[in-house]
């Protein structure tokens, strides 16, 4: 079982969190339990969850399924960021009836083979220095504002199943479904996203059929930490149009 934080009550919203990080990093989202339920948790091979075995994108929405279905929620919103996006995609796919919407944040749907196994490389390369090291690197290029460091990097916690978990989305391609995505969706990107730029949220939004979206100004990728209030006001914007 995922571990987890199941914070307020209402409409549940799942947030699921990028790689290399934690259910901590929606610390920035907690202010939405005033309205809403969160459940908030860490990924197999993340965080303090201690399932470490066979980390494929299947794996990660299926455990999530398995925990909605563990709390006995029949269907939930879901936030996913980054990778956790890439997830809520894959988790749409496989249980469309357990999504009442999708929150898609700084990601895509999807990754060249190529360009994912450089990233994948270079991290390989970085974490023979040092968790920190690596850890320093993913805040720099996931910021615009490094006045949110220190924050920032206690979302993070670097496992020795980072990089399984970094290759888990290579080559996934999601585009050929999201035209039959029937829930609403809303697109979050960034001016100064690095990691996925916010090209990738034009393409998805092209070919859903009921997608919002936004594009945070003077952020990069860690858009939740660095615009919190205005990302945390998208989303309560976004759950109200739908209810």
């Amino acid at each position: 079982m995922l571990k987890y934080n199941d914070l307020g009550t209402g409409t549940p919203v799942v947030f699921i969190h990028g790689l290399g990080s934690k259910k901590e990093a929606w610390i920035p989202q907690h202010d939405l339990a005033n309205q809403y339920r969160l459940v908030i948790p860490d990924m197999r091979g993340h965080g303090e969850t201690e399932i470490n075995e066979s980390l494929t994108i299947g794996n990660f929405a299926l455990d999530i399924i398995d925990l909605l279905e563990y709390l006995e929620i029949p269907s939930a919103f879901i936030c996913g960021f980054s990778l956790g996006g890439i997830v809520a995609q894959e988790l749409y796919k496989q249980r469309p009836d357990l999504v009442k919407g999708l929150i898609l944040s700084n990601t895509t749907s999807y990754v060249p083979s190529i360009l994912a196994s450089s990233i994948v490389n270079e991290s390989s390369k970085l974490l023979q220095k040092g968790e920190e090291d690596l850890i320093e690197h993913i805040v720099t290029r996931g910021l615009y504002d490094e006045v949110y460091k220190e924050e920032a990097k206690k979302a993070f916690h670097i496992r020795d199943t980072y990089i399984e978990a970094a290759k888990a989305p290579i080559g996934v391609n999601y585009f050929s479904m999201l035209p039959t995505i029937q829930k609403p969706v809303l697109l979050i990107g960034s001016t100064h996203d690095k990691v996925t730029p916010s090209v990738n949220i034009y393409l998805m939004k092209a070919f859903l059929r009921k997608a919002h979206s936004a594009i945070l100004k003077n952020a990069g990728h860690l858009s939740n930490i660095e615009q919190k209030e205005l990302f945390n006001q998208y989303v309560t914007d976004f759950l109200k149009s739908c209810a």
